[in-house]
């Protein structure tokens, strides 16, 4: 059973609005009263807790972790971007723009195969605000946040908002997702599966360890997506991965001593 209550102070629009997301997201709602949420979870068998108030949409786990959405590294990358200093993975989708020419008025449609906290289809999103972008998430509790974050979260700067709210994400894996759409009917498709090998991990992914999706590329997904996308396919991992190995890209975008990087395939024209 998955929980979704309130915060103890809440008011009655709040509550009224757990009900509303608890039913959407086909949850349980749970009135909170004065339960700790080490007490609701003594009372209820689930994995997580999913806390609704002013601030927000707060997802808990029984290991006192919790995880609410954030900007997280977009934010650092989107003001690279108004510093004019460039983003890589803005660098791969333009290399597959540029190589269609229909597409240079930046309208295409973007599929983020594996959207975690939402950081790259963000700056994407802000990057190109012609763009339709579209994401999935196959954890539960990572798309509760990711979701509910780029439906409501608020930023002081208006684009960066708008950028957020531009964005769809459904609650899917692509080994499901994708091999359902049909021929040509996506520009350009977006992996970003678990690293082979994993760069140190960063505070943000703690509570969330444990409820990650791992998601590989094979052959099956490699021909599924280059069926589907019209333009080409961006795989997100380090240098050296054997993705990029069995699947030698058309480009390489990254810096030269990166941790991580962008291989671009393009579509045969």
């Amino acid at each position: 059973m998955n929980i979704l209550t309130t915060a103890q102070k809440s008011n009655e629009a709040i509550q009224e609005e757990a009900k509303v997301l608890a039913s959407s997201m086909h949850m349980t709602y749970i009135k909170r009263g004065k339960l700790s949420i080490p007490a609701l979870f003594d009372a209820h068998l689930c994995d997580y807790i999913a806390v609704l108030s002013g601030n927000g949409l707060t997802i808990h786990f029984p290991n006192n972790q919790q995880h609410s959405f954030h900007l997280s590294m977009a934010q650092l990358r989107i003001l690279r971007l108004q510093r004019g200093e460039g983003d890589y993975l803005i660098n791969a989708v333009q290399t597959i723009l540029n190589a269609n020419h229909p597409l240079g008025k930046e309208e295409f449609s973007f599929l983020d195969c594996t959207i975690g906290l939402g950081s790259d289809s963000i700056v994407v999103s802000y990057a190109f605000p012609q763009a339709k972008i579209k994401g999935l998430e196959g954890s539960l509790p990572i798309w509760l946040a990711t979701s509910y974050g780029l439906a409501h979260y608020s930023h002081n700067v208006k684009s960066v908002t708008d950028a957020l709210r531009r964005i769809e994400v459904s609650h899917d894996t692509f080994e499901t997702y994708v091999p359902n759409l049909p021929d040509d009917s996506i520009d350009i498709i977006y992996f970003d599966p678990m690293f082979e090998v994993p760069v140190e991990e960063s505070p943000q992914f703690k509570p969330l360890r444990g409820h990650t999706m791992e998601s590989h590329i094979d052959d099956k997904i490699m021909e599924e997506a280059m069926r589907v996308a019209s333009c080409g396919v961006i795989i997100k991992e380090r240098p050296f991965s054997s993705v990029f190995q069995k699947y030698l890209p058309h480009k390489w975008v990254g810096g030269k001593y990166s941790r991580i990087g962008y291989g671009v395939y393009m579509k045969e024209l």
